[in-house]
């Protein structure tokens, strides 16, 4: 053979083998995988869709149009494609052509993923009572806080109303009241810990899970006895393609309700039959006080001019990139009483990144900026407040009066604290601005397959400061202030939290499931506050905000202060074992040792366990009932501890307390050091604990879920002053361990989620039972006073032994008396009348102790300030990129204590129940007749004022419509959503008062009472959501 016929057949081997290898060389080469995630269904994309490549750390996240892609992928490959409620699927890729994955729902609430204590888990093999709700239940909702939002959408929680006010926060409670002190939860904002809730930017939220059982939060430990609200906000998509959005809502205001006030004729009539029936109609008529008929030249609606109309304005910006999500908001609220002067703003900025360096590395931070201004008028005060004045003045008084100060019209009748509601609004003058740094930044490392090492560092920081002015004024004789003053101060608190995390997580011969952590934490507190105030302000600068500040005062005897409270340390080691064996059996055990500053060496230490076993029953073989798709049944049993007192408690502290003379003939005022308050070495940690029993189940192809829960939890040893005798000479009571709580509790919630056609309907109904019970109170009288009623001077609320915590004391009332013989056959054993001084329209007393005569021993119990139930109701339809979100709630069978009624301010005005009042003509069984000198004293804190607090309200109402992304597409927007939206649209009730919905004013004991309450508002407006 010839060189050159070598060379050709080799030339056509290299040929022949280039052939044979060239699919393999293709496949070899790198290309992009593109798809799509759509509904099998309905065929709407799936938005957020999880793709991951199989055996890798590769994964991305569907964009607003459900698409995705993979770059520098090789064929063939594996992937999984899963989106929440949604049956995963794992496909093969063999070429780069777009495909198209449609996904069948489960409808299975049980599939998804809560989080817990450093980590996550799938609901269904949780052993912990957690509720969850997710960022889709929260958009649209035009609510300031993260609070707000969870109102009648959780069981387990009770949300109410410090006030209506804007910027007000929210009394959030979980399971009941466990202490005497601060309720207050435990919040934890992307694993750091903060004080509260009231400025994150609920938009910016992923998640909220709550935990409510000491199993899920005894991982926490210290200050988790009030339960854990663990907020997760947004990350990254881990799409390559980044979207932008922005959001716009505006929103009209208005109070509910206003309570309906006597007109001038019939105030008139009301105020001369009370002087009539107290025997001083001829004082009446010195004073000129107009008679029944006379004509009357001014008839003020006052609640009329002190609300207004009110407007909520939001606007908001988010970027979410593949691994970063940033977001800017701007949010404004003015109030519908006083306008401007009750305002709320908050300015804020989010950052969060994820970065994954490499398969062992990666890195991450959060932080979030914000802003806020607020200024507001004070709220619930029987003293000196707007909705207060505009209760007692009457209307026979004009608004303006030109030659009066200020040009407000001040009443010659009803005075004492109170003046005309619109110079009260005039006088005050003032803001407030606060800042805050929240983020953490971390580090994770992932040596082996399973293992994971992070370390985390955060902070909350805040800034704040304030400055009111208050103008020199001469009313009346009892509404002065003589010289123009100004109060002004700032202060500042620092949270740092550094955490450290081991956590193993592997699966053993496909079944047995092991997830082991264990982890470090060191928490500091710092607080610093200083201020002052001075007075005489030049006159012709007094109301130039330039001018109202601190160095404009003339008086050389300015009050300064300055405070700063002790650090505060904890340091905290904690471990986690969770198992199951095949998703069927399973355990979780817990264990946390804290150490607290706030307690002396001898109980510095706290251990916190807990224990937690579930069983999914319907994994064993031997269950064969179609209809119950799944059935779990879970207990548990932990420990949670409290520190929440003030720093030293258990040292000897002094402090400058009183003041004497000093010399004999030029005598100096000297201010002398006294004790503050005796030690107690031997104060130590408040705990918790909490037994819960719970069943989960999901039924008829999973379009109906169950979860049941009954819990037990006692909380002893409770950090409370105790009372000591004057004589050992301390000025305040020390802090002990007495008392015992007691809350028992059934929690449901009810799923269901269908599809009826093209309608897409799901419903969330959860109820909330629990009792409350004080059973131990240290001390021999086996109570505690709580909050007293001004003017009576006497405590309406009280922490007692066999009682609700805050149960309201007063006399008990036995209708009212009709004729003397009432009076006369009301007597005691020896045939002694028991009310002397009553007549036929006053409220009868009942003798409670049977001692024969009625005083200040038959005080007792007449009601309390919490709901025997709570229901929340969720409905969401879906129609063809029409949607319909609607929250309804109810609270029913608590009590509200109405002491807005002053019986000191004779001349004030009533509400118009009071037109059905005792009289001959009008035999009232209810109303008691009136009188200015009131001998019966009538106006004593009784069941009278209690009255049921039972209401049903429409939190929420969004109606929306997502326009077709085929309309969309020419302009480049991805996403466009209009809806128009409502909150408080209706509420049914019979309270009499402001707002049935009336929480805590920052303690316990003052739960439910109704001083002059800032109403809530219904809300109604429009938004739209906008994504390219």
């Amino acid at each position: 053979m010839t060189y050159s016929s070598r060379f050709k057949n080799k030339i056509s081997n290299l040929f022949l083998l280039f052939l044979l290898c060239f699919p393999f060389l293709l496949n070899a080469q790198s290309g992009t995988i593109r798809g799509k995630v759509v509904d099998d269904k309905s065929g709407q994309a799936l938005t957020g869709s999880s793709i991951q490549v199989v055996g890798t750390k590769t994964g991305v996240i569907t964009d607003e149009n459900g698409e995705f892609l993979i770059e520098n992928q090789n064929v063939p490959i594996d992937i999984e494609v899963s989106y929440i409620g949604y049956d995963k699927k794992t496909l093969t890729i063999t070429n780069y052509n777009p495909f198209k994955i449609s996904l069948s729902e489960v409808l299975n609430q049980f599939d998804e993923l809560v989080v817990v204590g450093y980590g996550r888990q799938k609901k269904k093999v949780s052993t912990g009572s957690v509720a969850k709700i997710e960022s889709k239940q929260l958009e649209g909702i035009a609510l300031p806080d993260v609070s707000s939002t969870l109102e009648g959408q959780m069981a387990g929680i009770i949300v109410n109303e410090s006030s209506g006010q804007p910027g007000s926060s929210k009394t959030l409670l979980i399971r009941g009241v466990s202490t005497n002190g601060d309720n207050t939860p435990l919040f934890i904002v992307d694993g750091v810990q903060v004080g509260n809730i009231d400025n994150i930017n609920p938009s910016d939220v992923e998640s909220i899970d709550v935990l409510k059982d000491a199993a899920s939060s005894a991982i926490y430990g210290a200050r988790a006895a009030n339960g854990v609200v663990l907020i997760t906000t947004k990350s990254g998509s881990g799409s390559d393609i980044g979207t932008f959005t922005y959001s716009m809502s505006y929103l009209n205001s208005r109070p509910w309700k206003v309570p309906e006030m006597l007109g001038a004729e019939d105030y008139v009539m009301l105020t001369r039959e009370k002087y009539e029936n107290g025997g001083q109609a001829i004082g009446l008529n010195r004073l000129g006080f107009p008679n029944v008929g006379d004509p009357l030249l001014h008839n003020t609606n006052w609640m009329e001019e002190i609300f207004s109309p009110a407007k909520l304005i939001n606007h908001r910006v988010t970027a979410s990139l593949k691994n970063s999500y940033l977001s800017l908001d701007y949010w404004d609220q003015n109030g519908v009483i006083g306008g401007d002067k009750s305002n709320y703003k908050r300015y804020a900025f989010r950052i969060n990144t994820t970065k994954e360096i490499n398969d062992f590395l990666t890195v991450g931070n959060s932080l979030y900026l914000n802003r806020t201004d607020n200024n507001n008028i004070g709220t619930n005060n029987a003293f000196g407040g707007i909705q207060s004045d505009a209760f007692a003045y009457d209307p026979i008084t004009p608004v303006y009066d030109e030659d009066a100060q200020f040009g407000f019209a001040q009443s010659p009748w009803v005075q004492k604290e109170y003046i005309n509601p619109m110079s009260r609004e005039f006088l005050i003058n003032g803001d407030g601005k606060s800042d805050q740094i929240l983020g953490n930044i971390y580090l994770e490392i992932n040596p082996i397959d399973g293992l994971s090492i992070k370390t985390d560092l955060g902070i909350d920081a805040n800034w704040y400061d304030f400055r009111t002015f208050t103008p020199a004024y001469s009313l009346h004789p009892t509404a002065q202030n003589l010289t123009n003053d100004v109060s002004q101060g700032s202060g500042n608190f620092q949270g740092i939290q550094w955490e450290n995390t081991v956590n193993y997580n592997r699966t053993f011969k496909e079944k047995h499931n092991v997830d082991i952590l264990l982890g470090t934490t060191y928490r500091n507190n710092q607080f610093r506050q200083v201020g002052g105030s001075t007075s005489n302000i030049p006159a012709d600068a007094a109301f130039n905000p330039n001018f109202q500040y601190l160095d404009a005062g003339q008086d050389t005897l300015d009050l300064t202060y300055g405070l700063a409270n002790v650090d505060y340390y904890l340091i905290s080691t904690f471990g986690r074992l969770i198992y199951n064996f095949d998703e069927k059996y399973l355990f979780t055990g817990t264990i946390r040792r804290d150490g607290s500053s706030n307690f002396g060496e001898n109980n510095r230490f706290g251990v916190f366990p807990s224990a937690s076993a579930g069983w999914v029953i319907n994994k064993e073989n031997f269950f064969d009932i179609d209809q119950i798709n799944f059935l779990k049944v879970r207990a548990s049993w932990g420990i949670n501890g409290s520190d929440r007192i003030s720093p030293l408690s258990y040292v000897t502290r002094v402090q400058n307390a009183f003041t004497y003379s000093l010399g004999s003939s030029n005598q100096i005022l000297n201010t002398g050091t006294a004790l503050a308050g005796p030690p107690n070495p031997e104060v130590k940690w408040e705990e918790s604990e909490q037994i819960d029993f719970g069943v989960e189940m999901s039924l008829f192809k999973n379009r109906l879920s169950l979860e049941l829960d009954w819990y037990q939890k006692t909380t002893k040893d409770l950090l409370m002053e105790q009372n000591i005798p004057g004589y050992i000479g301390a000025t305040n009571n020390p802090i002990s361990n007495l008392g015992e709580i007691r809350n028992r509790g059934i929690e449901a919630v009810i799923g269901y989620q269908t599809r009826f056609r093209a309608i897409k309907i799901n419903t969330n109904l959860n109820y909330t039972h629990f009792k409350n019970e004080v059973t131990k109170v240290a001390g021999d009288a086996g109570y505690l006073n709580g909050w007293s009623w001004p003017v009576r001077n006497t405590p309406i609320s009280r922490m007692s032994e066999g009682f609700a915590v805050g149960h309201f004391i007063g006399y008990q009332t036995d209708g009212i008396f009709q004729t003397e013989e009432e009076i006369d056959n009301h007597i005691n054993s020896e045939g002694d009348l028991l009310q002397p001084k009553a007549k036929p329209g006053d409220i009868k007393f009942v003798d409670r102790n049977g001692d024969g005569e009625i005083n200040s021993d038959d005080l007792g119990d007449i009601g309390n300030p919490w709901p025997k139930h709570i229901i929340g109701l969720s409905l969401n339809l879906e129609y063809k990129g029409f949607y319909l979100n609607t929250i309804f709630n109810t609270q029913i069978g608590h009590q509200i204590y109405r002491t807005y009624e002053r019986s000191d301010i004779t001349f004030g005005n009533y509400q118009t129940f009071w037109l059905d009042r005792w009289t001959e003509d009008n035999p009232s069984q209810d109303m008691p007749r009136l009188s200015s000198t009131d001998l019966n004293n009538n106006q004593r804190p009784s069941d009278f004022y209690i009255e049921d607090g039972t209401f049903l309200r429409l939190r929420n109402l969004q109606l929306g419509w997502n326009v077709p992304k085929d309309w969309l597409a020419k302009a480049k927007i991805k996403n466009l959503k209009v809806y128009i939206t409502g909150t408080n649209l209706f509420t049914l009730t019979n309270y009499r008062g402001f707002d049935p919905d009336i929480g805590t004013n920052g303690w316990i004991l003052d739960t439910g009472i109704d001083k002059g309450f800032y109403p809530n508002n219904i809300s109604i407006g429009g938004g739209l959501n906008i994504t390219f």
